[in-house]
């Protein structure tokens, strides 16, 4: 299992900047709130969501699209109810 240090944790935080507003929006009150408390493995599948295109992101925030992954599906709703 990987472990996050802080620099890899500052790492994160940058990559919650995007290029949607409404994606930014979102990710800075799940940032506010739950970032602290993600595991390991939490943070491991945060960073995969993080690698989607905003558009295919922000979709699924949107529950617009739908993941068969059930560890985006957990993760994404601790997003949405943050």
């Amino acid at each position: 299992m990987i472990t996050f240090d802080d620099a890899a944790k500052r790492r994160i935080r940058f990559l919650t900047r995007r290029g949607l507003l409404e994606l930014d929006i979102v990710l800075k009150r799940f940032m506010e709130k739950e970032f602290q408390h993600l595991s390991d493995a939490e943070l491991s599948v945060f960073v995969e969501i993080l690698d989607l295109p905003d558009q295919e992101f922000l979709a699924l925030v949107n529950q617009k699209e739908t993941t068969d992954n059930p560890q985006f599906a957990l993760l994404l709703d601790k997003i949405r109810r943050s």
